[in-house]
């Protein structure tokens, strides 16, 4: 296929999911906002809407695949050796700059905004242009600042701001390192999950052997810790964590087992649209004894609690559903294999397991994937839908840079689910996201 054909194609692609989108924003009551509105669009939080993220992943495909068609090549490299959005980012999040703005709806002089972040006003001007820039706040006039309508993802109250602290933070202390600590000879080819660059960054202190976790959970790292648990809203609120509910057939599901749940914010969710489905929500005892809390006499009747380890065993015998849902990929091949054999030998004939996954496709096109219904990205697409799946990828360099795991290929998942005797039957792409319906084989 010449350029030419490559970008018409493009071109096309890029037209008709724009129109699609914009078909969709009207269909969930009005019309899409521009950039400056600050008013909150029905479709943003909308649970239920699969084919929208799917015409959005197309859309930002086509769109950065013209782009690095047509741009020099050492244009886009530049771009992205440089990019140092993330640095603005995490100075906007921790000195509040939305949270501030948010009384200057018209904007606000950086002189004067300056004063209230506690920054010097030369040095917030920058950051604030190349954050502007990239369409998040609005220059209304010469350095007059204001929030727009990706800027109020910043603000404080809001889930993502905690995922910008902890994405430029530990995430950034780990990809600091990263290529230093992959020639070291000691750690370098070391798969152990005590032994990736997150340890590394810790070299010399009293953690160098700590896990993630295990170093989260200190004492006197509560702030971290919660920033991260409410950063996992945002992730979860981006990937579809609910996209199951509306997409699988729970109308002959009875009994359910949300492994390792939390304190269930799918299971209420799904309690919520269906009529005759119970819930077991299985954690650790002490997450257990938070949930019980959380959910008081909600859904009484139709919630059991159990406490436990999916590394030991799973007390719940015999649903009719297991669900998981983003545990295996904090996890190497070996532990995955036995979260998966305890989830096996707890489920009866007739069970079946839902696994909720981010699935990293292959860029090239392949003759043979063990995955039969994958949406095939339309050409001149990359197979992976490239930048329309970028979240996924950034995802594995966390799992990689934290745990010194994965997401898994379709190949790499289906070895696992292979080795545990267990059978895949259907798959539902949820765009970022996947849920594999496996029962036994």
């Amino acid at each position: 296929m010449s350029a030419r054909t490559q970008v018409e194609a493009l071109l096309t692609l890029i037209r008709e999911s724009a129109l699609k989108a914009l078909d969709d924003y009207e269909t969930h009551g009005k019309e899409a906002p521009t950039l400056d509105s600050l008013q909150k669009h029905p479709l943003d939080e909308a649970v239920n809407k699969l084919d929208f993220k799917k015409t959005i992943r197309k859309l930002e495909a086509a769109c950065d695949q013209l782009c690095s068609t047509l741009a020099p090549p050492s244009h886009s490299i530049m771009k992205r050796s440089q990019d140092f959005g993330w640095a603005c980012l995490r100075v906007a999040v921790k000195q509040r700059v939305a949270d501030v703005l948010l009384k200057y709806p018209d904007g606000r002089h950086v002189q004067d905004l300056a004063l209230e972040v506690n920054i010097q006003p030369m040095k917030l001007a920058a950051i604030l242009k190349v954050l502007a820039t990239r369409h998040c706040f609005r220059e209304v006039t010469p350095d007059v600042f204001a929030n727009n309508r990706l800027s109020l993802c910043l603000v404080s109250s809001h889930p993502m701001s905690a995922k910008i602290d902890t994405a430029t933070y530990e995430g950034q202390l780990s990809a600091g390192v990263l290529s230093e600590y992959l020639v070291t000879p000691e750690l370098g080819h070391s798969i152990a999950m005590n032994e990736a660059a997150f340890q590394y960054t810790k070299k010399g202190t009293p953690h160098e052997q700590s896990l993630f976790f295990d170093w989260l959970g200190l004492p006197e790292q509560e702030e971290r810790r919660t920033q991260f648990g409410r950063s996992m809203i945002a992730v979860n609120e981006v990937l579809g964590a609910l996209a199951p509910v509306h997409v699988y057939p729970w109308d002959q599901v009875k009994t359910i087992c949300d492994v390792g749940g939390g304190i269930g914010h799918f299971s209420k969710a799904l309690l919520q649209n269906t009529a005759n489905t119970n819930v077991v929500l299985f954690d650790l005892p002490e997450t257990i004894e938070v949930a019980k809390a959380d959910w008081k006499s909600d859904f009484e009747g139709r919630v059991q609690f159990a406490g436990g380890s999916f590394l030991e065993e799973i007390p719940v015998k015999g649903c009719d559903v297991y669900y998981i849902r983003n545990v295996l990929h904090n996890w190497s091949d070996e532990k995955a294999v036995q979260i998966l054999q305890t989830v096996r030998q707890a489920m009866g004939p007739n069970s079946h397991l839902l696994l909720h996954e981010a699935i990293l496709r292959h860029s090239c096109k392949s003759e043979f994937s063990p995955m039969v219904g994958l949406d095939d990205a339309p050409e001149p697409l990359l197979a992976n839908y490239g930048e329309g799946q970028i979240n996924v990828y950034q995802l594995n360099m966390l799992m990689l840079m934290w745990f010194n795991t994965q997401e898994r290929t379709p190949s790499q998942l289906n070895k696992i689910i292979e080795t545990v005797g267990l059978r895949l039957i259907k798959v539902y792409d949820l765009a970022e996201m996947c849920l594999l319906e496996l029962v036994l084989a």
